[in-house]
């Protein structure tokens, strides 16, 4: 069995969707040339240096969508971080910038927000959307002019990295997510508050049978629980991999080095000895 250590910097990768820099192509051929003598390759995340850099309201969360007096709205927040109260103070000023004027409580005691709106012509019908009306509480559309969401707010954010990878796929990932299906190379809880740092090592040291029995290039994705890109705000990190390769024959210090041709060329020279040495005993067997 040989190793290949791997170590991506998201700074020197092609980033497919921006300044998220959560999917990335790094141009890095010939890393396990395709090889007939291979039988599998085997890889692991040896480790991860990730910046907590994402916002609880991003592109992904930050409307809420509402029908009033059937004219459709929708509020914009501004992407970052909240607290209970910061959260109650942005939605209430983004309601009266749309002329409607509403008073909204936390409960202390349940964790469930109530929108009471005054002098309401006609009640107000909240969108559901698995982005906001998510983290505010809601698990569907709701109506009135005393809304009362199904559930606690909840402003903890993402929750895990998921680190895929279509290069580097394997055959011994599953999840219950068919957005995340088996590219999961790792998945990292995240026990770090905002604007901190992830360091992760593999302790486990888990490694994943691969599809493929060859690597030329690694595409890298960072995805939430729900197979959402993260928002790493251009914020850059680093991952290390390890490669297991193993072959259908054993390597030495004399063959490692020597090209495939030659490689081929001497196990040819191997079996014809073989077959030679087999011919010669069933001669000498004769004879007796």
């Amino acid at each position: 069995m040989e190793t290949r250590l791997i170590t991506l910097n998201s700074e020197d990768a092609q980033k497919i969707n921006g300044e998220y820099n959560s999917n990335l192509f790094f141009n890095i051929p010939n890393i396990v040339d395709e090889n007939p003598d291979i039988s599998h390759l085997e890889v692991s995340l040896d480790s991860a240096t990730i910046p907590v850099s994402w916002y609880l309201i991003n592109d992904l969360t930050n409307t809420l969508t509402y029908i009033y007096n059937s004219s459709p709205f929708t509020l914009t927040l501004t992407n970052g971080n909240y607290n209970g109260s910061t959260m109650i103070t942005e939605l209430t000023n983004k309601f009266d910038d749309n002329g409607l004027t509403v008073v909204i409580t936390l409960s202390q005691v349940t964790g469930l927000l109530l929108f009471k709106f005054a002098n309401a012509i006609s009640p107000v019908d909240f969108i559901y959307n698995t982005g906001l009306m998510k983290i505010l509480g809601f698990t569907q559309s709701t109506s009135g002019v005393a809304i009362v969401p199904q559930l606690p707010m909840n402003l903890l954010g993402i929750q895990k990295i998921n680190i895929c990878s279509g290069n580097l796929s394997t055959l011994s990932s599953f999840s219950s997510s068919p957005s995340l299906s088996n590219s999961v190379i790792q998945s990292i809880p995240i026990d770090v508050p905002s604007f901190h740092q992830i360091t992760y090592l593999d302790k486990a040291n888990h490694f994943g049978r691969m599809k493929s029995r060859f690597l030329s290039n690694i595409d890298i994705q960072l995805l939430d629980e729900f197979g959402r890109f993260i928002e790493m705000n251009g914020i850059e990190f680093t991952l290390s991999f390890v490669i297991r390769i193993f072959r259908k024959y054993r390597v030495t210090h004399d063959n490692i080095n020597i090209p495939k041709e030659e490689i081929k060329e001497e196990k040819k020279v191997k079996e014809e000895e073989e077959e030679e040495g087999k011919d010669d005993e069933l001669e000498l067997l004769s004879q007796k």
